[in-house]
């Protein structure tokens, strides 16, 4: 099986373009390279040769609410998993022609390299060359696409080394796509289509409304389930529908829900705290269980849940994720489908466990 390997070297006259098996000199252009359709693994490499090999201080994670990593909040992510530069590696399972996040990331100062993994096939998460790359790295960030793809690496050895990363303190995250696998609750999976909030609502069983079982079992979003492109897509909705249907049943008796805006990302720290950068994030709790998503069918009547808290947390606030704030956040009702406000513009979360910057803007 080849794969293709680029690795765009910093202090070298131009680019080499390598191909993995064999290592041959193919290019000595990013424009020449040409993607191999019939790999099931493609890994391109931008940065250092040498791996940088830092002594790790985390776990941290960075969550973002679409696919681009932004370059300051990165740093900042990088900074709390090391002191030194170190080593990306981006993971996804779409846009097999793309590396622009390791384009962005090779060029900031805490990064040694970057490298992008794409798996074309299920089968590539076995790859010994995929998994060695994954060995090597001291963040490994999931990027957008379709996450129905990545749920797909559930009980593989790709999963498998992702924890083991987050256990000797390197860092993990994803935007978009590569976020939605990121809760311990549950991944809504959009394997059947992407659901939308007014249908969601009107009905929680419906065809897009499904789910896969977590992948990670991170410690700051426990019983969480997170979404992206919050208030650009109107997923409030939505994702209320999602922990409604956790509740249901009486399969628990609470549930968490986390959306990241479009442009806005959340660091959290070794300690649990979560900063937020760029515009706003939502936390959701339903914190009882609920009679209005009782069923298992799509003819099972709209949602209906009384008193979903609410926390606001706009740019420049900090939100603890390990001793979650019992105070601070607003009621929205949902009523057959209905909800009782617009529920983006409640007041600013504030009290213990939330702290919100009188900059408005994240701390340097």
């Amino acid at each position: 099986m080849l794969k293709l390997f680029k690795a765009l070297h910093r202090g070298l006259d131009g680019p080499t373009l390598l191909l993995a098996a064999g290592l041959a000199l193919l290019a000595a252009s990013p424009a020449q390279a040409q993607f191999d359709d019939a790999a099931a693994a493609v890994i391109l490499r931008r940065g250092q040769v040498l791996d940088a090999q830092p002594a790790l201080h985390g776990p941290a994670f960075y969550l973002k609410g679409d696919g681009l990593p932004e370059a300051g909040s990165f740093n900042d992510f990088a900074h709390q998993v090391s002191d030194r530069p170190l080593d990306v590696l981006v993971l996804g399972a779409s846009y097999f022609d793309y590396d622009g996040e390791c384009k962005l990331l090779s060029t900031l100062e805490q990064v040694n390299s970057c490298t992008t993994v794409l798996l074309r096939r299920p089968e590539g998460a076995n790859d010994p060359e995929v998994l060695e790359a994954l060995k090597h790295a001291e963040i490994i960030y999931f990027r957008g696409g379709n996450q129905c793809n990545l749920v797909a690496w559930r009980d593989t050895p790709i999963q498998e080394a992702v924890v083991q990363l987050v256990a000797r303190g390197g860092g993990t995250g994803g935007g978009s796509a590569g976020l939605a696998i990121q809760g311990a609750l549950a991944v809504y999976d959009g394997c059947k289509g992407s659901a939308r909030s007014p249908l969601a609502l009107a009905s929680p069983y419906g065809a897009t409304v499904s789910f896969a079982p977590s992948l990670f079992d991170w410690e700051p979003l426990d019983a969480t389930l997170t979404d992206s492109h919050f208030v650009k897509r109107d997923r409030m909705g939505r994702l209320m529908t999602f922990l409604c249907r956790q509740l249901a049943n009486g399969k628990r008796d609470d549930a968490w829900g986390l959306g990241i805006d479009e442009g806005s990302t959340i660091v959290i720290d070794r300690e649990g705290l979560g900063t937020v950068y760029g515009d706003v994030a939502y936390m959701v709790h339903a914190d009882r269980s609920s009679g209005g998503c009782e069923g298992d069918s799509e003819e099972t009547s709209p949602v209906t849940y009384l008193g979903f808290k609410v926390w606001r947390l706009p740019v420049g606030s900090t939100y603890d994720f390990y001793d979650r704030p019992a105070e601070g956040y607003y009621k929205i009702d949902v009523v057959e489908g209905v909800l009782s406000a617009n529920p983006y513009t409640g007041p600013v979360s504030s009290g213990a466990g939330v702290a919100v910057s009188s900059s408005n803007s994240p701390p340097q």
